[in-house]
């Protein structure tokens, strides 16, 4: 395993690193710096100093910054390579210097504020702060309360924050992506956004997942929804796409055959109806058409919290070992006459210690639902197209306590951070998002022919 240390510049025009003995004698003829590689002279440091000592020459051929930096050394034939940079790729930028990335400036500062600690270069960029000519970007950085742009070379990995599915499809992202994969072999981890009904798809055909999913199928007619009414009574109608609980529709099936849909409007009221039919339904609710971007997934009696039915966000990632573990969980708790826990419909968030205070009992339900995510980001991450490193899973306990999956992330939102308790566990997430990056790092500069077949041949 790569090891960590602080950078330091020396005074010098010769064009020379010096790196700490522990690392051995070596015959480097290159060092790089991201995707940039410079010919130079690297050598063990001649005291025991255990720092990365650059000279002010080569920091200025390497782009390495002015900002305090500690990171990995990691070596492939007579290469020296220092890193991670991990870029950190979105789209919305502005013009303000105090918020470059508009509202989620402040959700970028948290995410890149224990760099230093991780032994990463965090560096957020778009598509217009890339010089290919260069090899650079002239992105953004976060450092001792402000933002400033900072010139670096193209990344090692990338992050993919982009906003939303509409970004993600412009053409020009999809060609800059394939340029990076094919050109410069840079991993992309957390590509796209996750489709419920491909999820589904993907899962279910893995046995020890499969248990845990309810039934989905595409809302392809009236016929559709009346088969999974007929078997349930109790479904809940979804956008494919759709996130924060926004057009989900909860409808039950009465014992002479009304329904009872439950939706928010578009002001944000909840709101129940009492329809006389399906074809009702779908005349009522939805626009011509419109149903078709929907799945029906078949309804589950949950757990109560003082008598509002709740269920749990749990968010898993992988770090340094590249292997998954579960960084936070929250129970988010319906509002009244809500169809959904999100706090956008009126929810709310307790800890695993405010829902089962009896620790024997608290204990044992963590440890099935730690059990549950952990394989569904297992399997699920063998069926993906693409680098995951991070999940955040809707998870639901019925009555008796089995455990469901509704619906799995890959851009997680943070809505169960607002609790003063679980807080703290959004820095854990953010270290591992992080330090994933080193480990993705030392495996693309170990088996460089493995990711471009995995990234460009497949």
């Amino acid at each position: 395993m790569a090891k960590c240390y602080p950078i330091e510049i020396i005074d010098s025009t010769e064009s020379i690193l010096y790196y700490p003995k522990e690392f051995g004698q070596k015959d480097f003829r290159e060092v790089a710096f991201g995707s940039l590689c410079i010919d130079t002279i690297a050598k063990p440091q001649p005291s025991n100093k255990h720092k990365i000592s650059v000279s002010k020459t080569l920091k200025d051929q390497l782009h390495i910054p002015n900002i305090p930096l500690k990171l990995y050394l990691f070596e492939r034939d007579q290469t020296l390579f220092i890193g991670p940079i991990i870029g950190i790729f979105t789209a919305g930028f502005t013009t303000y210097p105090q918020s470059p990335i508009g509202n989620r400036s402040y959700s970028f500062s948290k995410l890149i504020s224990g760099y230093e600690r991780i032994g990463v270069l965090p560096v957020i960029f778009g598509i217009q702060h890339i010089d290919w000519k260069k090899g650079l970007i002239d992105g953004f950085f976060f450092h001792e309360g402000e933002w400033r742009r900072l010139e670096v070379p193209i990344p090692n990995v990338i992050y993919d924050r982009l906003p939303n599915r509409k970004v993600e499809n412009l053409q020009m992202i999809q060609e800059l992506k394939s340029k990076l994969a094919e050109e410069y072999i840079i991993p992309w981890y957390n590509p796209g956004f996750f489709n419920k009904l491909d999820i589904y798809k993907k899962l279910v055909k893995r046995r020890e997942s499969a248990q845990y999913l309810p039934k989905t199928i595409p809302f392809h007619n009236i016929n559709s929804l009346k088969q999974m009414l007929e078997e349930f009574g109790y479904v809940y109608v979804k956008p494919i796409n759709g996130s924060l609980g926004k057009g989900v529709l909860q409808i039950r099936q009465t014992n002479d055959n009304k329904y009872y849909c439950r939706y928010r409007d578009e002001e944000g009221n909840n709101r129940l109806m009492k329809i006389a039919s399906i074809p009702g339904i779908i005349q009522r609710l939805f626009s011509k058409g419109e149903h078709e971007k929907y799945i029906i997934q078949q309804g589950i009696s949950l757990m109560e919290v003082n008598h509002h039915f709740a269920d749990f966000r749990i968010h898993t990632n992988k770090g340094l070992d590249g292997e998954w573990k579960v960084t936070a969980i929250g129970c988010k708790v319906a509002g009244d006459g809500s169809p959904t826990t999100h706090l956008y419909s009126g929810g709310s968030v307790l800890t695993l210690e405010e829902i089962f205070p009896v620790k024997e009992i608290r204990t044992e339900k963590l440890k099935h639902l730690v059990a549950a995510v952990i394989r569904l980001s297992k399997d699920l991450e063998k069926q993906f197209d693409g680098v995951l490193a991070e999940i955040g899973f809707d998870i639901g306990m019925d009555e008796k306590g089995n455990i469901w999956m509704f619906e799995a992330n890959s851009k997680p939102g943070r809505a169960i951070f607002s609790h003063p308790k679980i807080r703290r566990y959004e820095r854990y997430t953010h270290r591992l998002v992080l330090s994933y990056a080193v480990h993705l790092t030392e495996q693309v500069i170990r088996t460089p022919e493995k990711f471009f077949h995995d990234l460009v041949l497949q």
